[in-house]
């Protein structure tokens, strides 16, 4: 009987162990859970609400059709942040415009492809329709009409004469961030602004040439270019 005794006590021990060290294990793998859930949470929540706001313009005849990919790129920055990121000349992609311009939606479908395509992972997305300054034309002056937001106005003085002229009238009146724009900043370097719109004649032509523009544009921001180059 005490060698039974002491046996049950061996087992009851043994299983009292397990059962701990399974329960330091759970604890360290529901904690791993919610880390991963709080790092990549808001990413998976903004590619979701970007498809979302862009696809439920779809049944409007007055706007493009697109279809948008429930992993797409896309981050939702604030002004105020980008204009930080923008000051530091950090590494980024970013993506001026708003669901409501067809040219923005034009050239989506073809940004998400090239992104996967180049492993850009990440474009940050300003919507910029009610951020920026209007001007106009009076008896030969100048005016504005509606105020910028602060971060937008610094956004513009940080990117100088790499952001597009502002024209009213046909004349130079400042600078401007026209939807859609896509800037590019590399290794403390601000690499350019496209806009992927083209001019020529036929409907593939205009095609091609917004992909190839979109497409150099992007690889000066990522190095792997081999899935797009048959040169690799």
């Amino acid at each position: 009987m005490i060698y039974i005794s002491f046996f049950s006590f061996l087992v009851e021990e043994y299983f009292n162990i397990c059962y701990y060290k399974f329960g330091e294990f759970m604890k360290k793998l529901f904690f791993l859970i919610v880390i991963l859930i709080l790092f990549t949470g808001c990413r998976s929540t903004d590619s979701i609400m970007f498809k979302t706001e862009y696809e439920s313009l779809n049944s409007n005849s007055s706007y493009t059709k697109v279809s948008i990919a429930s992993d797409n790129p896309f981050v939702y920055v604030s002004d105020t942040k980008l204009a930080e990121l923008v000051e530091n000349k950090e590494d980024l992609v970013v993506l001026f415009g708003y669901s409501k311009s067809n040219d923005t939606r034009n050239i989506i479908e073809n940004i998400i492809k090239i992104s996967k395509d180049l492993g850009i992972d990440t474009i940050y997305y300003l919507d910029i329709l009610d951020i920026r300054n209007e001007l106009a034309t009076e008896n030969g002056s100048v005016i504005t009409t509606k105020e910028g937001s602060d971060s937008y106005d610094k956004i513009l003085e940080l990117l100088g004469d790499v952001a597009e002229d502002y024209i009213v009238d046909g004349n130079i009146v400042g600078k401007r961030i026209y939807a859609p724009s896509i800037l590019v900043i590399k290794d403390k370097e601000i690499k350019g602004i496209v806009n992927g719109k083209s001019y020529l004649e036929s409907d593939e032509e205009r095609e091609k040439d917004s992909y190839n523009q979109i497409l150099e544009h992007l690889k000066k921001y990522s190095s792997n270019t081999c899935s797009v180059d048959s040169a690799c």
